[in-house]
C-alpha cells in the first residue's frame, strides 16, 4: 500500500513480476550500475554478465511498476546491508557475556542499548520494575540404579531447591512430554521423577506452547511429581536452560539434562526402573531492573506502533540467535528512521524488554504499566530469535486484520508470506492478552532475498537457550534480511493512513485463547502472575 506524499515516491515493477523485488533491487544496487550491495558486505562481486542481467531485469522492473515504494525504502534497505552495522553491533553485544537478570552482564547491556540510542539522536528513559529474581547454585543428578552413573544437569531458572540431602526417586519417561502422553500415565506420575524431551512436534502440539517447556513442567505439578527432568532433544552434551514459573518460585525441582545423558537414561529404562539422586541449590531475591523506551514522534501523538525485543538472556549463554539478533535490530531501525528526518503519522515507540527468559516478566510489567493506553497502540512488532537464515514472515496471533496488513505490506514489498498458526510465544503473548494487535516476526520456508533456505524444523530451539547460541552461529545476511522487513514493514505500519488492526477487548481475547487451545496452556502455566489484561 502506498506511504503518504510527505514521502518522495520512485517507481519499481510490478508485484506480479518474481525475477526481481523492489527489496532486490535495492540490495542489487540497482540505482547505481555496476555497485552490489551484497559484495560490499563481504559477498563475491558477480561476475560482470551477471550485474549486467541484473540491470537490465530491474531496468524492467522500474518500467512495469505501477504502485509507488518510497526512496525510505531504497535507503533503508541500502543502509542496512552496506553498513553491516547491525552485525558488527552483534559482535560486540555478545563480547559482554550472559545478560540473564541480576548480572553485571545485564547492567552492562543497559549501558550498551542507552549509548546507541543517544547516538542515534534519541533520548531513552528506563521505566524500573521489582521482580523475582533468580540465582543458580549447584546441581547433581546421580544415577543409582540399576547401575551407579553420575549425570550432566543444571536447574531449570525458578526451580526451587531440593532438601538438604536432595532426592531419590523413580524416572517415569513421558517421552515428548505431549499433552496425549501426560494423559496416558497421569495415574503414574505421582511422586515419581518425570523426564520429557524438548522437543514439541507440530501434530501434537496445536498451539506449540501445548508442549513449551512451562507447560510440560506446569503439568507433571498438577499430577503430583516430584522433580522434573528436562532433555534436549539436539546433540552436543548441551543441557538447554528455560525458567519454570512467571515471576514467583517453582513448586518442584527442575533440571534440564544434555541430550546423550537422556539417551542414557532411556536406555537404562528398556530393561527395568531406573531410579536418580538429585541435589540442587538456588536463590531468589527481589530485583530492580527495567525496560528501555525511546520514541519517534508521529505527525498523530495519540497512535503508537510499538517495535520490541527482549535484552536478555539466560545465564549459560551469551544469547546471540535469542535475541541479540532482535536486540541490534531494534537499535538499527531506530538509528536509520532517526537519521532520517523523516516524520511519519504515528509514533514509532521502541521497547528492549528486560526478564523475556524468565515468562515475559518485562513485557508483562510494561503492559500492566500502560493498561490505560493500550488502545493507543496499533500495532505491537517483536523481534526476537530472528538471526538463522531464510526468509522472514510475521505470526499475527490470531488477529485476522493484523494479518490482513502484513500481506498487503507483503504484496506491495514483492516479498512472499504467510501467516503461520499462532504461537503466542515471548513477549508477544503479553500484549495479546492485553488486546493489542500483535505481529511477530518468524523464520519462514519461502523464497529468501540471499537465495538462503531455512532448514528449522520449529519443533525445537536448536541452539538457542544453550551454551552454543554464540556469535558465530548467526548468518550475517539472514540479520539484515530480518532488518530489511522489519524496517519496510513498520514504515508501512507508522505511516497508514487508517487503523491497520483494532484492539481486542477481554471478550474477544479469552474467545482467541479458547479457539486455539492456549486457554489450557495458560491454566498448566499458571500464567500470568502480573495482570496483563485490558481494562474494561
Amino acid at each position: 500500500m502506498p506511504m503518504s506524499s510527505s514521502h518522495s515516491p520512485v517507481t519499481t515493477m510490478s508485484a506480479t513480476t518474481n525475477c526481481c523485488s523492489s527489496v532486490r533491487c535495492a540490495t542489487w544496487g540497482c540505482s547505481a550500475p555496476g555497485d552490489h550491495a551484497a559484495g560490499r558486505s563481504g559477498a563475491p562481486e558477480p561476475p560482470r554478465s551477471t550485474r549486467r542481467v541484473r540491470r537490465r531485469i530491474c531496468a524492467a522492473y522500474i518500467r512495469r511498476r505501477t504502485m509507488p515504494i518510497t526512496e525510505l525504502d531504497q535507503r533503508l534497505t541500502g543502509q542496512i546491508v552496506l553498513s553491516n552495522r547491525t552485525y558488527e553491533r552483534l559482535r560486540a553485544l555478545t563480547a559482554l557475556g550472559t545478560r540473564f537478570p541480576g548480572t553485571p552482564g545485564e547492567r552492562a547491556a543497559q549501558r550498551f542499548i542507552l549509548d546507541e540510542l543517544r547516538a542515534a539522536g534519541l533520548d531513552p528513559t528506563i521505566e524500573e520494575f521489582e521482580h523475582l529474581a533468580w540465582e543458580r547454585g549447584s546441581a547433581s543428578l546421580s544415577v543409582t540404579a540399576p547401575v551407579t552413573r553420575k549425570l550432566l544437569c543444571i536447574s531449570l531458572a525458578g526451580a526451587p531447591s531440593t532438601p538438604a540431602g536432595g532426592i531419590d526417586g523413580e524416572i517415569l519417561y513421558l517421552g515428548n512430554g505431549t499433552p496425549a502422553e501426560f494423559d496416558r500415565h497421569k495415574d503414574a506420575i505421582r511422586d515419581r521423577i518425570v523426564l520429557v524431551t524438548s522437543l514439541a512436534p507440530r501434530q501434537e502440539c496445536s498451539p506449540p506452547r501445548q508442549c513449551h517447556r512451562r507447560t510440560k513442567y506446569g503439568r507433571a505439578v498438577q499430577y503430583g511429581a516430584k522433580a522434573f527432568l528436562f532433555m534436549n532433544s539436539q546433540p552436543g552434551m548441551l543441557p538447554q536452560a528455560g525458567s519454570t514459573r512467571q515471576n514467583r518460585e517453582g513448586e518442584i525441582p527442575a533440571v534440564t539434562i544434555p541430550f546423550e545423558d537422556g539417551e542414557v537414561l532411556k536406555s537404562l529404562l528398556k530393561a527395568g526402573p531406573v531410579s536418580v539422586h538429585l541435589e540442587a541449590t538456588n536463590r531468589n531475591y527481589p530485583h530492580t531492573t527495567g525496560n528501555i523506551v525511546a520514541e519517534l514522534p508521529g505527525t498523530d501523538p495519540d497512535h503508537v506502533v510499538l517495535v520490541g525485543a527482549h535484552y536478555d538472556s539466560h545465564d549459560n549463554a551469551v544469547g546471540a540467535i535469542d535475541n541479540g539478533t532482535g536486540v541490534v535490530t531494534v537499535l538499527e531501525l531506530a538509528r536509520l528512521l532517526s537519521e532520517s528526518g523523516v516524520r511519519l503519522r504515528r509514533t514509532i515507540r521502541f521497547v528492549l524488554f528486560a526478564v523475556e527468559e524468565m515468562a515475559s516478566v518485562g513485557s508483562s510489567f510494561y503492559v500492566n504499566r500502560h493498561r490505560d493506553h493500550l488502545d493507543q497502540i496499533d500495532l505491537f512488532m517483536n523481534i526476537d530469535g530472528i538471526g538463522q537464515q531464510g526468509a522472514k514472515t510475521f505470526d499475527t496471533q490470531g488477529f485476522d486484520d493484523a494479518a490482513d496488513f502484513i500481506l498487503d505490506v507483503a504484496k506491495d514489498i514483492d516479498y512472499e508470506m504467510t501467516i503461520p498458526n499462532p504461537a503466542f510465544s515471548g513477549d508477544s503473548l503479553a500484549f495479546v492478552m492485553g488486546g493489542v494487535p500483535t505481529a511477530a516476526m518468524k523464520g519462514s520456508k519461502l523464497r529468501s532475498l540471499f537465495g538462503h533456505q531455512n532448514l528449522s524444523t520449529g519443533e525445537d530451539r536448536g541452539w538457542g537457550h544453550t551454551s552454543a547460541d554464540t556469535f558465530d552461529k548467526v548468518e550475517q545476511h539472514a540479520l539484515h534480511e530480518a532488518a530489511i522487513i522489519a524496517a519496510l514493514t513498520l514504515i508501512r505500519a507508522a505511516d497508514h493512513p487508517t487503523r491497520m488492526a483494532r484492539t481486542r477487548t477481554k471478550a474477544e481475547v479469552d474467545a482467541i485463547l479458547r479457539e486455539t487451545g492456549m486457554d489450557t496452556v495458560l491454566s498448566f502455566m499458571q500464567w500470568p502472575s502480573i495482570d496483563v489484561r485490558p481494562k474494561e
